[in-house]
């Protein structure tokens, strides 16, 4: 397979040299070469009111923690319809004002400290909770409800042409603000699927109604050096779409997909990034995460970046961010 080139042995050394700068180590990383130690970087929600306080929040994590890339969280609603129906949108050059204004904000902040990249959503994500914004759904409390995501499916069946007008218009949209944002200086993009899950429906209608409009978004993706394709709640059968889709980086949960990472591997030659346990992650020692980023390293080969499987609990502690920092930034003891 492809992705056999990725098996080379997975070397780091904990040597006291000059350690690796944050660009040279993701650098080395993404070309499968030996490093100090693996790039890192984790990201959480913030809710922020404007793009000034998010962009200083995704800044004072960075320094405290000293992470290898800043994923820059996007909390920004996406622009409801003018038309009081829920699927007339327009295309827009970004849906994301603020959200352009926050990484121009952290790319200054940086001052080329490391890399940046920003964060969308795939089209059905956003379809989804412009969807569940309807009268209809009014005291249901999210859009994850299993009420809202058979509701849309039968939209998606009875009203494909209204369905595609919408999505149509969300991946343009997403797509515009994509090249934005790259004009900015991002190094690159995560792009979230949310309905590589059979709660969401099955391969055959993720195919027919979804994966056309991802891979026109994963496309715009493909020359840049750190997009993610962020694999959310991953079941076993979807795995196999996305082989096409040539963002430089995979990202899924290992903890709630159950899938281990040399599956992954055996399928996909690009990097990967993940392995440390974001469900429980409050629960998890320092010897903990370096056994999970060690374990999935080792599967991943040298094409690997330590991350969680998705946003940290918004509820983590500086405590427990530092406990991961720890786990990866220091020698491991006899003990560990």
């Amino acid at each position: 397979m492809a992705a056999a080139t990725a098996m080379t042995a997975a070397r780091f050394s904990w040597s006291k040299r000059q350690p690796l700068t944050r660009k040279e180590r993701v650098d080395r990383a993404l070309r499968g070469e030996e490093v100090d130690r693996p790039p890192f970087t984790f990201w959480r929600h913030y809710n922020r009111s404007n793009a000034q306080l998010e962009a200083q929040d995704h800044l004072d994590l960075h320094r405290h923690f000293g992470t290898d890339i800043v994923k820059v969280m996007n909390d920004f609603d996406y622009p409801k319809s003018k038309t009081g129906k829920w699927y007339e949108l327009d295309t827009l050059d970004s849906p994301y004002p603020q959200q352009l204004d926050t990484l121009k904000r952290v790319r200054d902040g940086l001052n080329g400290d490391a890399y940046f990249i920003d964060t969308v959503y795939g089209p059905y994500m956003t379809a989804q909770i412009l969807f569940f914004a309807e009268p209809q759904f009014a005291g249901l409390k999210s859009e994850d409800d299993s009420r809202v995501v058979n509701a849309l499916r039968t939209f998606q069946q009875e009203h494909t042409t209204e369905w595609e007008q919408a999505v149509e218009a969300i991946t343009q949209s997403t797509i515009n603000h994509i090249k934005a944002s790259q004009q900015l200086g991002s190094s690159g993009t995560l792009l979230s699927l949310m309905n590589t899950t059979s709660k969401a429906g099955s391969v055959e209608n993720y195919v027919r109604y979804s994966r056309p409009y991802d891979k026109r978004i994963a496309d715009t993706l493909a020359g840049t050096k750190l997009s993610v394709l962020h694999l959310h709640f991953l079941e076993r059968p979807f795995l196999a779409q996305f082989q096409d889709f040539r963002a430089p980086v995979i990202n899924y949960s290992v903890k709630t997909s159950g899938i281990p990472i040399s599956e992954v591997r055996g399928l996909y030659s690009q990097a990967i990034a993940g392995g440390v346990d974001e469900i429980d992650f409050g629960k998890l020692t320092s010897q903990d995460i370096r056994r999970q980023w060690t374990e999935a390293r080792a599967q991943a080969g040298n094409k690997f970046i330590i991350t969680p499987g998705c946003s940290l609990p918004d509820e983590s502690t500086e405590a427990d961010l530092t406990r991961m920092m720890h786990a990866v930034t220091s020698p491991p003891t006899r003990a560990a």
